[in-house]
């Protein structure tokens, strides 16, 4: 028998070096959509009282659209309703 040993360099590849590139890339986008008002800051700067309205809103809706819907479609119906109580 012999056994076969295969040695991989330890320093940084070639893709080890573009994927540290994009990431870092990435990271700086990520902070400049947050710094210029994008989604992230205004998900987190939203007071509670503001989201529940919003959620209670749009279950109004779901609501409403399923029972729109429950003469031509009662599975459709079921559905919107199951959205709506998550």
């Amino acid at each position: 028998m012999s056994t076969a040993t295969i040695t991989q360099a330890q320093d940084k590849g070639l893709r080890h070096q573009f994927a540290e590139t994009a990431r870092t890339i990435r990271d700086f986008a990520i902070e400049l959509y947050a710094a210029h008002g994008g989604w992230f800051v205004h998900d987190a700067a939203q007071p509670a009282s503001v989201a529940a309205r919003a959620s209670r809103a749009s279950r109004r809706e779901l609501l409403a659209l399923a029972a729109n819907a429950e003469s031509h479609s009662p599975a459709l119906s079921a559905e919107l309703r199951n959205i709506a109580s998550k």
